[in-house]
């Protein structure tokens, strides 16, 4: 289904507005806070494209400081090359993620043909630990609704004193493309929690010294 666009905006303004939250803020969480919405999950139908910025979301962005006519109608050239870095940055996270599953089956092989583990879910994180990228699995994996979960940061869906554990682990790991393995308790949407064996990969991000984080999670309950 194609977007619909109102007249005066141009399209891929989603792609502006997500370039204008990252650049200021760095996280779609911390633009939220900034600006009073109260769930994240609100800003998902305007950063894919599927709903226009309304009133009370340009008087948002207004306050906040941001060039209104800039996101709404940007700048052509400049537009199709934001779409297609981030497109190819993307497809690189996908293949970082086939990859982080051919290891999991290639370790497991070297074991026992009894144990037959899979791969439950993956997302992508950004250097917020705020999940940018996901295909469903997550949601399904933790029974989210679906388009629930993009956005929400990594601390809200895992039990606190694990997360604390994981933070410390990746604030020592400075090697760039670096695996870090854990088993943590995950919250589902139920309240309660699903302990699972989890791998994050580290990657810097192109042009900046940010980290960003491939995840794959796969259940360790009976």
């Amino acid at each position: 289904m194609s977007t619909i666009v109102r007249p005066g905006i141009s399209p891929g303004f989603h792609y502006r507005l997500r370039q204008y939250i990252q650049k200021k803020h760095g996280s779609i969480n911390a633009f939220c806070r900034a600006v009073g919405i109260k769930y994240p999950a609100q800003m998902t139908p305007y950063l894919s494209g599927k709903c226009t910025p309304g009133k009370k979301m340009i008087e948002r962005l207004e306050m906040d400081g941001a060039d209104i006519q800039w996101i709404l109608n940007g700048n052509v050239q400049q537009q199709a090359t934001t779409m297609l870095g981030e497109t190819l940055m993307l497809s690189r996270y996908r293949m970082d993620i086939d990859t982080l599953f051919l290891k999991v089956r290639l370790h497991v092989q070297r074991f026992s043909d009894l144990y037959k583990p899979c791969v439950d879910a993956y997302a992508v994180l950004d250097h917020d630990k705020s999940i940018v990228d996901l295909s469903g699995s997550l949601e399904n994996f933790l029974g989210y609704p679906q388009n629930t979960l993009t956005g929400m940061n990594l601390k809200s869906i895992m039990h606190p004193e694990d997360y604390r554990v994981v933070q410390r682990a990746l604030e020592k790991e400075t090697r760039n493309d670096a695996i870090v393995t854990f088993t943590s308790k995950f919250k589902k949407h139920d309240g309660s929690y699903i302990t699972t064996e989890c791998s994050l990969a580290m990657h810097t991000k192109p042009m900046s010294d940010l980290s960003e984080y491939a995840m794959i999670l796969k259940s360790s309950d009976s």
